[in-house]
């Protein structure tokens, strides 16, 4: 699994759509899809921290190994 495709898993399993998400995020709909489709490589850095701020994740956790992110749940510490 990517990482865009953890961090979209991330996104949908708090919000009912990325669109939401976005602009609970402070960041345009489009600029979060493009990141998603594009890769989080490409995102500047502030983009990139508002989204792991309003999930609550350290931004670490989008290069760690998966079974990182799988074991995360919501509410639980990081």
């Amino acid at each position: 699994m990517t990482r865009e495709t953890r961090l979209r898993n991330l996104i949908l399993d708090r919000y009912p759509s990325l669109r939401q998400f976005a602009l609970a995020a402070g960041i345009p709909p489009s600029t979060l899809l493009t990141l998603l489709s594009r890769g989080i490589g490409g995102a500047s850095f502030d983009v990139v921290m508002r989204i792991c701020q309003r999930l609550g994740i350290d931004p670490k956790i989008l290069n760690e190994e998966e079974e990182v992110v799988a074991a995360w749940q919501p509410g639980s510490p990081i």
